[in-house]
């Protein structure tokens, strides 16, 4: 009987070694080695992130009224064309930006898609709301407009821009 039990009691004590072993050894290597990816990952993304952050703020100006009036108006042009060049530069702009989307929160890319359509609705409204202004009118028009989605969009974008990487 002694036998027996002092082969389950070095049973037992090698079982117990191999379990605490194997714990450790997940433990020191398993937990450590997936730190260091994700410290690795840390440090390949955080730039990415925030040139996103950056391109959307930049997306976001440049959309202005103001700005984009800038941009697209020349003297002389048609209604039809600064309104036509106008949608074309929110576009443009939009689908440059898209890859964005994967470095920020699906609330705050959301926020971006609402603040360009928003925009282009304001053009389009803009231009209904005038129908017997010339291209030189519609310019001063929507310069003097505002898009407060612009605004709202650029806080949260420095919101979840300090909430994740400062």
């Amino acid at each position: 009987m002694n036998s027996v039990l002092s082969t389950t009691t070095w049973v037992l004590i090698i079982v117990g070694i191999v379990m605490f072993g194997g714990l450790f050894i997940y433990g020191v290597f398993g937990i450590r080695k997936g730190k260091k990816k994700s410290a690795e990952v840390s440090e390949t993304v955080a730039p990415l992130m925030i040139q996103a952050f950056e391109r959307l703020v930049l997306y976001l100006e440049r959309i202005r009224y103001s700005v984009l009036i800038k941009r697209v108006y020349v003297p002389g042009m048609s209604r039809s064309d600064l309104q036509f060049a106008m949608i074309q530069g929110i576009q443009d702009e939009f689908e440059h930006n898209l890859a964005q989307r994967l470095y920020v929160s699906e609330e705050l890319w959301m926020m971006v898609v609402l603040t360009k359509d928003e925009s282009l609705k304001g053009i389009n409204e803009a231009f209904g709301a005038n129908p017997e202004a010339d291209a030189s009118t519609m310019a001063q028009i929507l310069a003097s407009k505002s898009n407060s989605y612009i605004d709202r969009t650029v806080i949260a974008i420095k919101k979840e821009f300090n909430d994740i990487l400062i």
